[in-house]
């Protein structure tokens, strides 16, 4: 049975469910139980997708790991905290770690990141030094570039987004996924301003900061994927409390979540 690890930022856990419908060599999905797990754990269970848990990563056993049969595939499951995206440096530092202690436990690893504040470029290239038997695959594009963010990856690449972007024609627009949407709270509320900061301080903040940035629009982006609830209902609730216009897009696709999965399993 081939592991595979998935390192994955919470935005990103649908996709992950999406790989696991769609590749029936996948037997098997173990879900490391980090905090950062329970929302996903619930998504399993509604889609009736049978899992088991590990405490930490430690705590995954590397008995099989002789055991290479493509045939046969393990997902082990890792999502880290959303809150890192403040801090890329702090992202990086956590990427590597992770990264260097899953090598340890998989055959190969599977980066559900994009370049994330422009940190994440050449993780795939670092870690051929340092653990060459255990390839590792980041979001990419068709032309090979690395994705700049989960929203890059979801319109299927670089020239997509900068299309995409452009189409707005200067108004500022802030972007939601399925995933954005369900984590909206979460998202602009997250780390040290909910400890310093009270509710009404961080809306004031966030509404400066849309002004400023000339945010008007919240463009709900349909992914193609459904697995969250009442979506529609926390992105109306949060454009409303800012003053933006909800705008529909489509358009959004799994092609580079499943292209380069195909990639990462034809290296191992």
């Amino acid at each position: 049975m081939t592991r595979i690890g998935i390192l994955a930022c919470k935005m990103l856990q649908d996709e992950i469910i999406y790989l696991i419908q769609n590749d029936p060599a996948v037997h098997n999905t173990i879900l490391i139980e980090n905090g950062e797990h329970p929302e996903f754990a619930e998504k399993l269970d509604k889609l009736h997708i049978p899992y088991t848990m590990a405490a930490s990563i430690d705590d995954v056993s590397d008995a099989d790991l002789s055991d290479t049969d493509k045939s046969s595939v393990t997902f082990i499951v890792w999502n880290l905290e959303l809150g890192l995206h403040e801090f890329p440096k702090k992202l990086k530092e956590k990427v590597y770690k992770c990264t260097e202690t899953f090598a340890k436990k998989a055959h190969g690893i599977y980066l559900f990141y994009g370049l994330c504040g422009n940190v994440l470029g050449r993780i795939e290239e670092d870690f051929k030094a340092i653990c060459p038997s255990c390839p590792v695959v980041i979001l990419r594009d068709g032309d090979g570039e690395v994705v700049d963010d989960c929203i890059g990856a979801a319109v299927g690449g670089r020239r997509a987004y900068l299309s995409l972007l452009k189409s707005f024609k200067g108004v500022g627009t802030l972007i939601f996924t399925p995933m954005y949407s369900a984590t909206v709270d979460e998202f602009f509320e997250h780390g040290r301003q909910r400890h310093m900061f009270s509710e009404e301080q961080i809306t004031e903040m966030n509404k400066y900061m849309f002004q400023a940035s000339n945010y008007k629009q919240l463009a709900h982006l349909d992914t193609g994927l459904h697995f969250n609830d009442n979506i529609e209902e926390k992105a109306k609730k949060f454009a409303d409390k800012y003053g933006l216009e909800i705008i529909r897009l489509t358009g959004g696709n799994q092609i580079i979540f499943w292209n380069c999965y195909e990639k990462l399993k034809s290296m191992m």
